[in-house]
């Protein structure tokens, strides 16, 4: 009797977004590095005033901008 080889086929689904690194934003001739190194300096004063309670880097950095752009 023969056998025949059986090969388990599987597929190797990858999420592109977990697996996606983002570059740190860099300065640009516009002068639009200004206004991200302001934009850093509130969000790390929003998180001094949290003091380790509820919010994230994320949230922090969207209400900087908004107070810095005047939004």
């Amino acid at each position: 009797m023969i056998q025949a080889n059986t090969v388990k086929r599987t597929t190797v689904k990858t999420n592109a977004a977990k697996n996606r690194v983002e570059a740190p934003t860099r300065p640009t001739a516009s002068g639009n590095g200004d206004l991200q190194q302001r934009i850093a300096e509130k969000a790390y004063e929003l998180y001094l005033k949290r003091n380790g309670g509820p919010g994230s880097a994320e949230e922090d950095w969207a209400k900087a901008e908004k107070i810095v752009k005047g939004l």
